[in-house]
């Protein structure tokens, strides 16, 4: 077997080889991009927590004022509600948190599916170009 068939049999394989893992990388971007959409979710579920909890917390404003008996039973209920504001705004900062390690995710797989796909396309050309020269030559 002459160097020119072996390496056009070898640049074909290569270029096999990295049709593969350009499919593999592909994947790792969908799930990924999956992974986001999921921190997106929850993120919005957060804030809309957090929402709901203020709204709360005006409805439980107004009723603290109407009459001294019943105003210290609301009162308590103010300060109980308010207890549970720092645990409803650290689980939106982990949901931050989250959701940015996912958006890197996705930046990590889509540049690593960019230099798999450059790493294709140069074996596809090289494999084509030693099979031109093969066909040339014959």
């Amino acid at each position: 077997m002459s160097d020119a068939k072996r390496n056009a049999e070898l640049w074909r394989l290569l270029a096999r080889v990295r049709e593969l893992r350009l499919e593999r990388r592909r994947r790792a971007l969908n799930a990924a991009r999956d992974g986001l959409h999921q921190a997106d979710a929850r993120l919005e579920q957060r804030r809309e927590e957090i929402r709901r909890h203020d709204a709360q917390r005006e409805s439980i404003l107004q009723s603290c004022g109407h009459d001294k008996r019943g105003g210290r039973l609301w009162r308590e209920a103010l300060r109980w509600h308010d207890e549970r504001t720092p645990e409803l705004h650290r689980a939106l900062a982990f949901a931050i948190r989250e959701r940015s390690a996912a958006a890197d995710q996705v930046t990590k797989a889509s540049t690593q599916l960019q230099r798999e796909t450059i790493g294709r396309d140069d074996a596809l050309e090289r494999a084509r170009r030693f099979k031109a020269a093969l066909l040339d030559r014959d």
